[in-house]
């Protein structure tokens, strides 16, 4: 049987204010032409490695999101030899150029602006990526003084999977829903609330608003098509949280534990990995403004 190789991938929701295709092709294009480099986690940075504009006309961009281990220059050394750390005179004899870096993990990602979706590979080649790195990754990135200056703050979330609600509303006993959506976000109740909520929270400089239900002392929450709406929306734009009990007891569930996660295998001797991560995505993400 052919060799199998897994791949996966998950998706973040990047917002900008106003809406505009272009606008987020020039803000992805300025975080890799400045070559910034944002923490992943821990010791673990990263950086945008690769950008191909080839489809940019159909505001499409896809690339490479290279993570490495970079050392901290104030850091203290350890001589295992020795057991003990080591001396001055053994660290001046360490020289590391700048700009190399150890240990370095490709992923694989790809940006639809007309939808403000990224995709990114969080498994390759033994080395993983999770939804948590990779928010933090480009929260980082976003927060760069230059990139704020030209494009306002991002909003950035990890999109989550849709049956996450079933379960999170399947709680016997609801006591509490809360539902938090940030800026900018969509449509929810009616065809004005999208004008009102956002001239609301340009008003009182606000980044998000969150709704919150509570159910009646010992009752529970029926969540109605309005709550279950509002929730998808929260999917992409934010989070959705339940406080309930069951058999077992006190229940605390929050959306952003089940990210969207894409799954498959490819046999490298027929597929190479690019071409199996972009196999995986669908051709046209939903538009979620």
């Amino acid at each position: 049987m052919a060799r199998q190789i897994k791949i996966s991938a998950s998706s973040l929701n990047i917002r900008l204010h106003p809406h505009s295709p272009d606008i987020y092709i020039s803000w992805l294009d300025k975080l890799y032409r400045k070559r910034l480099i944002s923490q992943v986690y821990g010791d673990r940075y990263g950086m945008l490695s690769s950008l191909d504009r080839s489809k940019a006309d159909e505001k499409v961009l896809s690339g490479i999101i290279t993570t490495f281990v970079k050392f901290d220059k104030g850091g203290q050394w350890f001589n295992s030899s020795e057991l003990k750390e080591a001396t001055e005179d053994e660290v001046s004899k360490i020289s590391i150029p700048v700009d190399l870096h150890w240990n370095p993990a490709s992923f694989y990602f790809k940006f639809f602006a007309k939808s403000h979706r990224l995709y990114f590979q969080t498994y390759s080649e033994g080395k993983s990526i999770t939804q948590l790195s990779a928010l933090n990754f480009f929260k980082n990135l976003a927060r760069d003084l230059e990139v704020i200056g030209e494009f306002g703050e991002a909003q950035i979330s990890v999109v989550q999977d849709r049956a996450s609600l079933d379960k999170m509303f399947k709680i016997d006993r609801i006591k509490e829903i809360s539902i938090t959506i940030l800026k900018p976000n969509t449509d929810i109740f009616d065809d004005d609330f999208e004008q009102n909520i956002e001239a609301h929270l340009a008003q009182t400089r606000s980044r998000e608003i969150t709704v919150t239900y509570k159910a009646d002392a010992g009752g529970s929450i029926d969540p109605d098509d309005d709550i279950k709406k509002i929730s998808k929306v929260a999917l992409d734009n934010g989070s959705v949280k339940v406080v309930g009990r069951d058999a077992k007891g006190a229940v605390k569930m929050n959306s952003e534990q089940f990210p969207e996660e894409l799954h498959d295998k490819f046999d490298p001797d027929v597929t190479n990995e690019r071409s199996a991560f972009l196999a995986l995505l669908p051709p046209s993400p939903p538009i979620v403004e």
